[in-house]
């Protein structure tokens, strides 16, 4: 047979099979090692998908360790529609349209790669979370020393280890992309520990160390660490991941020490006080009132600085005067200034704000509504600062002073201990209003009690429900208290720009299924003459749906 009709007929054997096989891949072609030959698209895309899909792990191996990675997780996902067009094409390209490729595919398997990628931060991320399994620094070495003999012996340096990641991530990024699941070898170096000579030349510098008592000076009255003591503080140290080593401080010791110290030469640093009268004014109306900031004579005692220990550093300061030799070594501190200033304390010269409710003199609730007053009294808040009742009375219990007197609590009253307590709310909450602060938390009573404006009172329960007012004049406030026989007050000093506060309640709507409502507007006008109007709507119910009020006030639960 010639040479010319060899040819034909490998030609004509190409079309046979191209023919057989119409529809599907061809014969001999394999994906991520999986045959798919004689298989249609669908059918092949069905074998593939296990090993092809991101689902599952690739496995890593080190010294007899392994761990494995979820495909996912390093960023792998395949395209899988065009390996399956690139495997329908594979065998039906090149010389004389691929039929030579087709014929080899018969006797030789073409590989076809998959589509696959690889998103390289997921990849970074995946590498960098095994090297951090399996890396470990070097032991830098230790010392043991007796507290009593001061005998010091060591402790024997380990070599660390530190995985390659760049070449692992070549090495994964080669496995994701031609869809294996491994394993893959890990690559790792061994990272050399220090050295026995340099920990017996750091032995030897404890052991002269060792021959004094160390003093540390400037956190209070000097502190004196005899030798047993210096024994337990000594350690080797590492700055470099254990690669070199130096004679310096055990942690936890040292945090022992840094607590002894800090408490030893902490001084507070005192604020401004401020002395104000208790009463300033007496306001109490109920309708359309307004109020202007007025002129308020105070006293100053001045603030005082106090001192601390810097925690951070007294570490360093120990590691340099060890390395010096040195047995007297002084505490790093620092001043610390009070919240209030004794300039900012004298910026108060102005009463803001001023309210009293009355009451009945004799009664439960009395008692803590005085003993609330007394509490609150003297409260100073900075300015930005938050006053919070809750926050400064805490829960009101039989040992802070408080008794039980009858509360609001579903629209039913109740006995509970500090019951009464929201008439305190309510003053301060108007002595806050007309003082033109920012009203932060407050909460209406579910019943009318008429001792209160309507429209302009707050109830309280700890810890749910809270009265909160924002300092935003650019000076303290000093809260001043007092009550008698007939009555609570509440003064709030501070400066303000002579903020003027008019209260404007509107008529009492009847609302269905309740007593009343009532819009009651705060209209502020600033020191610059701007001017806010803040119009506020409150909801009773009616007193038939509970007992009538008594001394309790609250809602829906409260004191």
């Amino acid at each position: 047979m010639g040479a010319g009709a060899l040819l034909l007929l490998l030609l004509v054997a190409g079309l046979v099979v191209r023919a057989s096989n119409d529809g599907k891949i061809l014969p001999g072609t394999r994906v991520a090692d999986v045959g798919v030959g004689g298989l249609t698209p669908e059918r092949a895309r069905e074998r593939l998908r296990p090993a092809l899909g991101d689902e599952g792990s690739v496995r890593l191996r080190t010294e007899g360790r392994t761990v494995d990675v979820a495909r996912s997780d390093a960023g792998y996902s395949v395209d899988m529609q065009a390996t399956i067009d690139a495997a329908e094409r594979s065998g039906r390209e090149g010389v004389l349209g691929g039929l030579p490729a087709t014929l080899r595919g018969l006797l030789i398997s073409r590989n076809v790669d998959a589509r696959v990628r690889v998103d390289d931060e997921k990849l970074e991320a995946a590498v960098t979370q095994v090297a951090e399994k399996i890396d470990g620094d070097p032991f830098p070495g230790g010392l043991q020393i007796d507290i009593n003999t001061r005998e010091v012996t060591i402790k024997r340096p380990r070599a660390g280890r530190m995985v390659n990641r760049d070449e692992l991530t070549k090495r994964l990024r080669r496995e994701l992309t031609r869809g294996g699941r491994g394993p893959i070898d890990v690559p790792v170096r061994t990272v050399e520990p220090v050295s026995d000579d340099r920990l017996a030349e750091i032995a030897d510098e404890a052991r002269e160390y060792l021959r004094q008592d160390l003093v540390l000076t400037g956190a209070g009255e000097p502190l004196t660490l005899g030798k047993g003591k210096i024994a337990r503080l000594l350690a080797v140290e590492s700055n470099d991941s254990g690669r070199t080593a130096f004679l310096g401080v055990d942690r936890e010791r040292l945090s022992q020490l840094v607590a002894q110290l800090t408490k030893r030469g902490a001084v507070a640093a005192r604020n401004a006080r401020i002395s104000a009268p208790a009463v300033g004014g007496v306001l109490t109306g109920k309708d359309e009132v307004t109020w202007k900031a007025r002129s308020a004579k105070t006293t100053v005692t001045p603030a005082r600085q106090g001192r601390a220990v810097k925690r951070e550093e007294v570490g360093t300061a120990l590691r340099k005067g060890i390395a010096a030799g040195r047995h007297r070594i002084a505490v790093p501190m620092k001043t610390t200034d009070p919240e209030i200033s004794t300039a900012e304390a004298r910026k108060v010269d102005q009463l803001l704000g001023t309210f009293t409710t009355p009451y009945v003199a004799g009664q439960p609730r009395v008692t803590n509504i005085q003993q609330m007053a007394r509490t609150v009294d003297m409260t100073l808040i900075p300015d930005g600062g938050q006053f919070s009742l809750n926050g400064i009375t805490g829960e009101r219990t039989k040992a802070k002073g408080y008794v039980e007197a009858p509360f609001i609590a579903n629209n039913r009253i109740e006995p509970s201990v500090g019951g009464g307590v929201s008439q305190f709310s309510t003053t301060m909450y108007n002595a806050a209003y007309f003082a033109g602060l920012p009203l932060d938390a407050y909460r209406p009573h579910s019943l009318y009690i008429d001792r209160y404006p309507p429209g302009r009172e707050s109830t309280l329960n700890f810890p749910d429900i809270d009265m909160k007012w924002t300092n935003d004049t650019g000076a303290p406030i000093l809260v001043r208290t007092s009550y008698d026989a007939a009555g609570v007050s509440v003064a709030l000093y501070g400066h303000n720009g002579g903020r003027r506060v008019t209260a404007s309640p509107g008529a009492r709507q009847p609302v269905e299924g309740g007593d009343f409502s009532i819009t009651v507007t705060r209209r502020i006008r600033y020191g610059d003459g701007r001017t806010v109007e803040q119009p506020i709507t409150t909801r009773y119910e009616t007193e038939s749906k509970a007992q009538p009020p008594a001394e309790g006030d609250a809602a829906p639960s409260g004191e």
